[in-house]
C-alpha cells in the first residue's frame, strides 16, 4: 500500500501537539514494495511530478521496478495499476542479486540501492545509461546487505550548522552533498559528507566509510 500523510495540529490540555495524520491509502499492483521515488514532470504548471517508481515483487515472486502515473493517486481511487516497468535486468547486469532496497531521484539521476549486491548505481533515465556505481560501506560484519534506505541531500552554506554531525569531510564550496543511509539490522542511520568531482558530476564516499 501507499499511504498519504499530512501534518496535523491539535490542542490537548492546553498544549499544542503536531503529528502525522493519515489522509488516504492506495493498493498497488505489486507485492512486497520496498523502495520508491518520485520522478519530476518538468512542467511549470500543475503537478511537479509525473511518475512514482516502486520496487518490489510480482505475484510470481520475481523482482520488479514498476512505474505508476502520479495523477492516478487521487482521493477517489483506492487502487492503482502500473503503467510500465523499468528494465531491471539491464539495470542489475553483472550483479549477484537484482533486489532493490531503495531508490532516489536526485539532480537528474536515478540512484538505485541494490542492498544484497551492496552497491548503489546511478542512471540517466533519459538515455538509459549507467553513470556510476558506488560500493556500499560496511557498518558491521555480517550486516553488509542490510542497507534498506537512502536519501541524497545538498546542503548550502547557510545551513552549515549541520556540518558537525556528519561523517567524513568535503570541500569548502558553497554547498556540499550528503548521503543518508538507513541500516535495517542493527538499526543505524549514517549521514556521510561525500567527496564531489565537480567536473564529472560524480562522487565518492569519505575515507571513514571505505
Amino acid at each position: 500500500e501507499i499511504i498519504s500523510l499530512e501534518w496535523a495540529t491539535e490542542n490537548l490540555d492546553g498544549s499544542t501537539s503536531h503529528h502525522l495524520k493519515e489522509v488516504h491509502r492506495w493498493k498497488l499492483s505489486i507485492l512486497g514494495a520496498e523502495g520508491m521515488t518520485l520522478l519530476p514532470s518538468g512542467r511549470e504548471e500543475g503537478s511537479p511530478f509525473d511518475h512514482l517508481v516502486v520496487s518490489g515483487d510480482e505475484s510470481s515472486g520475481k523482482n520488479t521496478i514498476d512505474i505508476f502515473d502520479f495523477d492516478s493517486f487521487d482521493l477517489k481511487s483506492t487502487a492503482v495499476e502500473k503503467k510500465s516497468m523499468l528494465n531491471k535486468r539491464l539495470m542489475s547486469k553483472g550483479l549477484k542479486s537484482n533486489k532493490v532496497g531503495d531508490m532516489s531521484y536526485f539532480e537528474g539521476l536515478l540512484y538505485v540501492l541494490f542492498d544484497n549486491a551492496q552497491v548503489i548505481r546511478a542512471f540517466d533515465i533519459e538515455t538509459g545509461t549507467r553513470v556510476q556505481e558506488i560500493p556500499l560501506p560496511v557498518s558491521e560484519i555480517g550486516s553488509e546487505s542490510q542497507w534498506e534506505g537512502m536519501h541524497l541531500e545538498r546542503i548550502y552554506e547557510e545551513n552549515s550548522l549541520f556540518n558537525g554531525g556528519l561523517r567524513g569531510s568535503g570541500s569548502s564550496d558553497t554547498s556540499f552533498l550528503v548521503l543518508h543511509l538507513a541500516l535495517d539490522t542493527p538499526a543505524h542511520v549514517w549521514s556521510l559528507r561525500l567527496n564531489e568531482d565537480h567536473e564529472t558530476g560524480r562522487w565518492t564516499l569519505p575515507n571513514c566509510a571505505l
